[in-house]
């Protein structure tokens, strides 16, 4: 079975809005240490992740295969975290022939993948003045220990909050749900690895997406409008295994020496799972943790036909969680 891109050569261009959210769960104390400033770990976490969520949201066509170029007419990131996580809420507009809302649900997968490694830097703590230096295994920073798997939890509950389709544009329109309190001064560091030993890396990364039970139904027999759904979100993680690094701002480009994903159709669901092995001077979790997002993201997108209400919204569809399994790091001998 093949698939294919819907073709919307003949729709009007209208305007279109959605409105996304998601967050990165953390341990409370490593929670409570990114404080007012936002800093922590390789810096910034509030730029870090605002440009990259901007950023990916405008390029979200050339990550997920079926989805179609439209001009972005504005991206809108607000910030929040709280005793256990950090949370993003990102709005997206266009004038097209088709939606944007996997345009934002893309984007704020990377921005909230650019937290995790912000935050996860364990090796290097940076200040707002750009100061940097390396934590020794165990050592505490400011009541904050970094132990590396368990102090971040996971991401969780991303999921499409609006659409909006047709309506006039309100461009002073702003979310009142969510005030930005990011206001931390503009740096951020990328790790120098240059005196790294080279390591034999590998890690394994999983996450589910909740469907409604008459869209497995779909999947199971074959009958979506799209295609084969499983294996073009298994050719969506594998390519993006390869090119997180040009995504996330603080990742270095590794040496990805083999990428397995396993795409598995459960009863109210997707569950996919990645295992990535590298070779270089750092270790490849991000890049497995961008293709699960990448995988359940090409399946929203092959089933949201499925998945809309009435109002074209979806009250069933969500990325339960995106979870880092294993990550490990053996030096080359």
């Amino acid at each position: 079975m093949g698939v294919r891109m819907i073709d919307v050569s003949a729709k009007e261009p209208i305007y279109r809005e959605a409105w996304v959210e998601g967050l990165v769960r953390l341990k409370p104390e490593l929670a409570r240490a990114i404080g007012d400033s936002w800093f922590i770990g390789l810096g910034n976490l509030a730029t870090s992740i605002s440009v990259s969520a901007i950023m990916a949201t405008k390029r979200a066509w050339e990550y997920i295969p079926l989805l179609h170029p439209i001009p972005i007419t504005n991206v809108d990131v607000k910030l929040t975290h709280g005793e256990d996580y950090v949370g993003l809420r990102l709005r997206a507009r266009t004038v097209a022939q088709t939606g944007v809302e996997m345009d934002a649900l893309f984007g704020a997968l990377v921005g909230l993948v650019t937290a995790w490694n912000v935050i996860k830097a364990k090796h290097c703590v940076c200040g707002p003045n750009g100061d940097c230096r390396v934590v020794e295994e165990g050592e505490e920073t400011g009541g904050l220990s970094f132990s590396g798997i368990g102090e971040i939890k996971g991401i969780e509950g991303v999921r499409v909050i609006r659409k909006v389709k047709g309506a006039e544009a309100n461009l002073d329109s702003s979310d009142p749900a969510v005030a930005n309190t990011a206001k931390a001064p503009p740096v951020v560091t990328l790790f120098d690895a240059s005196n790294e030993p080279m390591y034999i890396g590998e890690a394994v990364a999983s996450g589910f997406i909740k469907l409604r039970q008459s869209t497995v139904e779909l999947i199971r027999s074959g009958g979506l409008e799209k295609g084969d759904v499983l294996t073009t979100a298994q050719l969506a993680a594998l390519t993006m295994a390869k090119r997180a690094w040009e995504l996330l701002p603080l990742i270095h480009q590794n040496y990805i020496t083999h990428v397995a994903v396993g795409v598995e159709v459960k009863d109210n669901g997707v569950y996919v799972r990645v295992n990535t092995r590298n070779i270089s001077r750092t270790g490849s979790a991000m890049e497995a943790l961008m293709a699960v997002g990448a995988a359940l993201l090409t399946v929203w997108d092959m089933v949201k036909k499925y998945e809309k209400d009435a109002e074209g919204q979806y009250p069933d569809t969500e990325i339960s969680f995106i979870r880092l399994e294993k990550a490990v790091k053996t030096p080359v001998q």
